[in-house]
């Protein structure tokens, strides 16, 4: 996978931070990225990213405000650069469709096999949309850390992991979903998906192997700096890495949503979550860094009011 086309920026200061809008509520999963302007504009408009688009409630519920929503976080941009699936489930892909409908679309990425997308109900449409996009899928036990996918202004967008049971056609989808991660600076997010604890858990393993003397204090997984990882924790890593706090960082939880329960019938909803991580470089950071203020800004938007949520994610500062 190569990174987004176009003048070299990377390294080159951003004029103005990178833009995340987040429909993932306890209904909805979307996040649409706009990076951040290059200071040298010759660059040309920075790329756009989106991640899952789907509901629990079904696209009739939901797809007219999530629609609205994206053309909002694109502000007048036609086009989407690249669109992630993170897994094949209904509730992470089926307002695709609709919601893009009218927009141009760049490279399109899949975790899980694409024929797992063919399956899902309203499944055919989204599996011809996918092939007619030429989309493309990771291969076993995928790692992706060490190139972007997208790198722009100094930001870069990885894909930390994805098809970890090691076989693309696994039925566990929720653990071969791609894992991303949203890099500028000392500042992450990342983005889980429904990918099981132990998963996450893994892949800070692999980062630090046991045994190892020190934390390497530039790796993306390190404890130093902030990190806020979004994601649908399940019961099996709840409590552990990333979901609980462990280790060498503070642990905030800045939003959970849970099932509620309908009357007379069974819960409803997605379950979601944010926390926030931070480590000791977030304490003593030089006033050089600290001036350098709000290089991620968050918006959360709830599905049915398509208006932001009363507590959104924090800005993250570096």
């Amino acid at each position: 996978m190569s990174p987004h086309s176009g003048p070299p920026t990377d390294g080159n200061p951003a004029r103005k931070p990178a833009d995340i809008v987040l429909t993932d509520t306890k209904d909805t999963t979307c996040a649409v990225i706009t990076f951040p302007e290059a200071g040298d504009q010759r660059a040309g408009a920075p790329p756009t990213v989106m991640i899952d688009c789907g509901s629990s409630l079904g696209t009739q519920e939901t797809a007219e405000k999530m629609r609205a929503t994206v053309r909002r976080a694109l502000a007048g941009r036609k086009r989407i650069d690249h669109v992630f699936l993170t897994h094949p489930d209904s509730s992470h892909c089926n307002a695709l469709l609709p919601v893009t409908q009218g927009l141009e679309i760049g490279q399109v990425s899949c975790g899980g096999d694409l024929r797992q997308y063919a399956g899902l109900q309203g499944g055919t449409e989204l599996h011809r949309w996918l092939v007619g996009n030429n989309a493309r899928t990771f291969p076993p036990s995928f790692r992706g850390l060490g190139a972007p996918v997208v790198s722009f202004a100094g930001m870069r967008l990885y894909v930390l992991a994805a098809n970890s049971t090691g076989h693309t056609g696994s039925s566990d989808a929720d653990a071969n979903g791609c894992v991303l991660l949203l890099v500028h600076g000392s500042l992450r997010v990342a983005f889980l998906g429904d990918v099981p604890g132990s998963v996450a858990a893994g892949l800070q393993a692999e980062a630090f192997p046991a045994g190892a003397e020190d934390e390497h204090m530039g790796h993306p997984l390190s404890s130093q700096g902030q990190m806020l990882v979004l994601g649908h924790p399940s019961a099996d890593g709840v409590y552990g890495w990333p979901w609980g706090p462990e280790g060498n960082h503070r642990y905030t939880l800045v939003r959970e949503h849970t099932p509620s329960a309908s009357e007379g019938g069974p819960a409803t909803g997605h379950s979601s979550a944010a926390v926030l991580l931070s480590g000791p470089s977030a304490e003593t950071a030089s006033a050089a860094e600290a001036e350098e203020k709000d290089r991620f800004t968050f918006t959360s938007v709830d599905s049915r009011t398509a208006g932001p949520q009363p507590s959104p994610p924090p800005v993250l500062s570096g």
